[in-house]
């Protein structure tokens, strides 16, 4: 029975590396050095990360964008501007022109429910028109596709609650001028 005590006491956890001090003790003291390494590695790397950002500032810059200004309302990528004023279709170019747009092109479903939304009962000048016998294009000289229905004779489109429309360009109605928000 004796020679068992021994055996039990000298696989006690305080002896088992042949050393009489506590080895828990060591191994915290073990933990709390890893953890301070791995502390000071995470602020050296903080520290790099900051100044290569201020060092290199355009490699971590999202393209910008540009809010749409004053009465202009942005919508998926592109301002929108409507006018309270009435001009002819060319009158109402020259002034989209001076604002570095042109008159909107819609260009998707989304566009065209948002702008006859907005533009309500008002006729509004857009970005289409043709010469006598050749296809519809928009300002920037593409080529309509023919998505949406053009309803009349005349050369110069323009949008309204109920679809687009032509006229010859003469009257003087609303417009809205479109440009990229970017």
């Amino acid at each position: 029975m004796e020679m068992h005590s021994k055996i039990v006491a000298t696989i006690t956890p305080e002896r088992h590396d042949g050393k009489h001090d506590n080895w828990k003790h060591r191994t915290i003291c073990k933990l709390k050095k890893c953890w301070m390494i791995y502390l000071c590695m995470c602020i050296i790397l903080l520290i790099v990360v900051i100044l290569v950002i201020a060092v290199f500032p355009g490699l971590f810059k999202c393209p910008q964008t540009m809010e749409c200004s004053g009465e202009w309302i942005g919508v998926r990528k592109k301002c929108f501007y409507f006018s309270s004023d009435t001009k002819n279709w060319t009158a109402s170019e020259q002034f989209c022109l001076s604002q570095g747009s042109e008159h909107a092109h819609i260009d998707t479903q989304e566009d065209m429910e948002f702008l006859r939304r907005h533009a309500g009962t008002f006729m509004h000048w857009i970005g289409l028109n043709r010469k006598q016998g050749e296809s519809w294009k928009w300002t920037n000289g593409t080529i309509f596709n023919p998505w949406f229905e053009i309803s009349g004779n005349g050369s110069f489109a323009f949008l309204n609650a109920d679809g687009v429309h032509s006229s010859r360009g003469f009257i003087d109605i609303k417009w809205i001028c479109s440009k990229p928000q970017f």
